[in-house]
């Protein structure tokens, strides 16, 4: 993935919840059976994986200095992150609060 299309994926209408990860987090990996089962509830939200090695620049941008991280974005601002392993109750809550947050000021 490269810049262009990481700010094209973000700038949709609807939010976009971006999973900031690298292959040799554990907390990374425990975190992906989580998210599978929170997509399912969530099927107007796009969700796409981001990793950090591979896309340090995209990472930088967005002040990641710790794995996993979730961001929510909508119309290519950010709205919140979520910092860590957290549990599917916890996530989900993220995800509503997102989802009923105002968009940022420029």
């Amino acid at each position: 993935m490269n810049e262009i299309d990481f700010d094209e994926l973000i700038n949709a209408d609807n939010l976009t919840v971006v999973d900031f990860s690298a292959t040799w987090c554990m907390p990374c990996r425990m975190l992906k059976p989580i998210l599978e089962r929170v997509t399912e509830r969530f099927e107007d939200v796009d969700f796409f994986e981001v990793d950090i090695d591979d896309n340090e620049e995209i990472a930088k941008r967005y002040r990641i200095f710790s794995v996993p991280t979730l961001v929510c974005f909508r119309n290519g601002k950010k709205i919140d992150s979520l910092v860590g392993l957290n549990s599917y109750d916890d996530i989900v809550e993220f995800i509503e609060n997102c989802q009923e947050a105002e968009l940022p000021e420029d």
